[in-house]
């Protein structure tokens, strides 16, 4: 019985703490809000795998491009991914569509998936036209891309130092006011 007791103190405690080392692992790779991920895309389309080709550290894929919602893209477009085997791949089949996201920077663009891209669903075909619009069809002429540039609507200026600095100063103000009323009141009773 006394060994009982330790041991049911000692295994929750380790179970717990195989959770909490293979937790982080996962959570790198997971993409933050899509909206968030498709504001900060430089490249965002939804196409159909029509290649996947293995390398030693990556992976290329070919897509026929069905929109283009931002960036730059021809009716097939190349992007490059890590190996399966490696952090953050995506599980990309031959003939899936999915909805791709990258900033844009290197060439082929790089997508995975702690970048937002993922397997296209009606949820994310609803957000992505929420956030980005319709998007535009590539063009069939491999030489002319298709160019997708969002323009800002809403974009608000920044607060002025009065703007920031007013309300501060009113409830200091009132809060000055507040203790000379109670000091003169107090000073009353005595």
């Amino acid at each position: 019985m006394r060994r009982l007791v330790p041991l049911a103190l000692v295994a929750p405690t380790l179970a717990l703490g195989a959770v909490l080392v293979a937790a982080p692992a996962q959570a790198a790779c997971d993409a933050g809000p899509l909206r968030t991920e498709l504001k900060s895309s430089k490249l965002v389309v939804i196409g159909k795998v029509t290649a996947i080709e293995k390398r030693a550290h990556s992976q290329r894929y070919t897509v026929t491009v069905k929109r283009v919602y931002a960036g730059s893209a021809t009716a097939t477009l190349e992007l490059q991914g890590p190996t399966k085997s490696a952090p953050c791949a995506l599980p990309v089949a031959k003939g899936d569509e999915w909805l791709f996201l990258s900033d844009g920077r290197a060439k082929p663009p790089v997508v995975r998936r702690d970048g937002g891209s993922t397997k296209l669903s009606a949820e994310a075909a609803t957000v992505v036209a929420d956030v980005l619009g319709s998007g535009k069809r590539p063009s069939k002429d491999a030489n002319e891309p298709t160019q997708v540039a969002l323009e800002k609507v809403d974009a608000p200026k920044p607060y002025g130092f009065w703007q920031i600095a007013l309300p501060g100063a009113v409830l200091a103000g009132g809060g000055l006011l507040v203790l000379m009323l109670a000091r003169a009141l107090g000073r009353a009773r005595h």
